[in-house]
């Protein structure tokens, strides 16, 4: 796999990120200096500045190369294991701090997909974004009706600027994986299909309204989380209108307010949430940064959960829902709990647009890792991701499971502020690659939410201890799971898969009495040397008898001198140049494989 000639200076840009901005070391160690042409001595000045700068030059450095770097920028954020902490932490103001949208662009985008005039749509509409990111931005707004909204904004021909740059992100993972150290060590193909599979989702803002709703009814059952509700009718591809969320971040929650609440039930309760989404549902958000979670005070105006919408109905006659975005808020109402009178701080949860979702084999496999986790089982931590993965040929079981029990042992005796679940799981996966087990691509997506629900939790109560939360909450999966197995539509499944075996039993064993009579039984076995054994067989068989054939035409040339002088030495000749031409290709042959190995 070759780079195109069209993405050089892409490539260029890559380069230079790294050799630019101090991260030379970094460069080197995953095996990113080999895909530029750059001198030892041609070092840029920038690399003796101060570090923090450096962060900033190469955050900047990002936004100006477009919305798909941000994106770039804003995964690196989450990966602790390869960037230094400055950087992680300048990365992650490329949340909030990229270029607004001219206002105009914004009423023309909004006319067109509602269908209506921006003074007919809203009471009010603020011309000056609450907030840009690299695929739109956000107004505040207030509805004919009087109700506070947000309105997302999709930037102007944003697909045609982002297509050339994905085309550009798969060539280069193709060729790391195949020629450099980090493409071995990390599964950068799956990680770039990721990538793009989040920009296909948060390009349509219909699927970011569907997750929201969806997520309003999976976290109907925990009173303190708030997710804004989805204004349908206002809500298109390119523009997304939700309830107004009114709060701080929760990473600017001020000293006073920290003094007169309590937030260890909030940390609590957004852990066991995503527990639960990760572990039961199968369907988490995936990017829980400090921009998209808020800390909602008491007596603030703010969206109603399922919860406070059931308590404070006052109709006899509920509307029946008509769309699906109405089904799932029925459903939310439905599994609502019933609201805490201890209830004072909320935490409201908004940006939908990178959700991940796990198959059922997936999220067995985490559910097992996440309570191996949280009971510091070294050993079944690495077996599960044994089973997880893809090991390499050469993959030394016993040497990982000793390392991964080292690295986890390494965490039992830190303190509850040292203990990071989503750094550990990535360490955990860094140490996978190194060993050459492939883990699937969304257990990357599985340790960014840690990781940044860990940042999330520790700016709320910075004691609070995400491990003893996944170990208690262990007991409540295993009866969760314990209920699911146990239901009646489980037992009809079970029934009915017995039954067929029951139906086909008696054919099968027909077949497999009448493949015995006939001797026509034959066993397959898989071994995956076999082949290489096969080969190494053929080249010794070859040689013996090549050895033969020259020992016997040695003894004939020998025979044949008394009687036939000429021919016998011409015998000889022959016999040295075969032994010649046999050395020298048993010789390349064996430093040939010494070179592969």
């Amino acid at each position: 796999m070759l780079l195109s000639p069209k993405h050089l200076p892409r490539l260029v840009a890559i380069v230079e990120l790294f050799t630019r901005y101090g991260l030379r070391d970094v460069a080197r160690q995953q095996g990113l200096l080999a895909l530029g042409a750059s001198d030892e001595d041609e070092l840029p000045p920038q690399e003796l500045a101060d570090i923090e700068a450096n962060a900033v030059g190469f955050r900047k450095k990002l936004v100006e190369l477009g919305p798909a770097y941000v994106k770039l920028g804003q995964v690196l954020s989450t990966r602790p294991d390869l960037l230094p902490a400055p950087f992680i932490r300048e990365l992650e103001s490329l949340q909030d701090d990229v270029g607004p949208i001219p206002f105009e662009q914004v009423t023309e985008t909004i006319e067109k997909e509602l269908g209506a005039r921006i003074s007919k749509l809203f009471e009010f509409f603020d011309p000056e974004p609450l907030g840009t990111a690299s695929l739109g931005q956000v107004h505040g707004a207030r509805l004919r009706e009087g109700r506070a909204v947000v309105v997302k904004v999709q930037r102007p021909n944003i697909r045609t600027a982002l297509a050339e740059d994905l085309e550009f992100f798969r060539e280069l993972a193709a060729f790391m994986a195949t020629h450099t150290g980090v493409g071995h060590r990390i599964d950068v193909v799956g990680v770039i299909q990721e990538l793009e599979r989040a920009l296909a989702d948060e390009l349509d803002y219909r699927i970011e309204a569907r997750s929201a709703a969806a997520f309003r009814r999976s976290l109907a059952e925990f009173p303190r989380l708030i997710i804004p509700k989805v204004i349908e009718a206002y809500s298109t591809e390119k523009v997304l209108t939700t309830e107004r969320v009114r709060g701080v971040k929760v990473n600017a929650v001020s000293p006073l307010a920290r003094l007169d609440y309590d937030f260890t039930p909030v940390a609590e309760e957004l852990t066991r949430a995503y527990l639960k989404g990760i572990t039961l549902d199968g369907f988490f958000h995936a990017d829980p940064h400090p921009g998209n979670v808020f800390v909602v005070m008491p007596g603030a105006q703010n969206p109603l959960t399922p919860s406070e919408v059931v308590s404070d109905e006052r109709r006899g006659d509920v509307r029946p829902a008509t769309t699906p975005l109405a089904k799932l808020e029925v459903e939310a109402q439905a599994a609502a709990s019933p609201v805490p009178e201890d209830v004072d701080v909320r935490l409201a949860l908004i940006d939908f647009g990178m959700t991940a979702r796990l198959s059922s084999r997936m999220r067995d496999s985490a559910t097992r890792l996440l309570i191996a986790l949280g009971d510091s089982r070294g050993d079944e931590v690495a077996d599960t991701l044994i089973d997880m993965g893809v090991p390499a040929t050469d993959f030394d079981r016993a040497g990982y499971t000793n390392e991964i029990a080292t690295l986890i042992a390494r965490n039992v005796g830190l303190s509850a502020a040292e203990v990071e679940a989503g750094r550990v799981l990535f360490e955990v996966i860094d140490l996978s690659y190194s060993h050459g087990l492939k883990l699937p691509a969304e257990m990357t997506l599985l340790a960014k939410a840690l990781f940044n629900l860990d940042g999330v939790t520790r700016s709320l109560d910075p004691s609070f201890m995400p491990l003893a939360t996944i170990r208690e909450f262990s007991n409540e999966i295993a009866m969760q799971r314990a209920k699911r197995d146990l239901s009646p539509r489980r037992f009809y499944q079970i029934a009915l898969e017995s039954s067929d075996l029951l139906a086909a039993l008696p054919r099968r064993l027909d077949q497999i009495t009448s493949r015995l009579a006939n001797s026509d039984i034959a066993t397959h076995v898989d071994v995956p040397q076999l082949p290489s054994l096969i080969v190494a067989l053929q080249k010794v068989a070859n040689r013996i008898f090549s050895g033969l054939v020259l020992a016997g035409l040695l003894v004939a040339s020998a025979m044949l001198l008394p009687y036939w002088r000429i021919l016998g030495l011409t015998g000889f000749v022959v016999a040295a140049v075969i032994a010649l031409y046999m050395v020298f290709t048993i010789m390349l042959s064996d430093r040939s494989s010494k070179r592969d190995g």
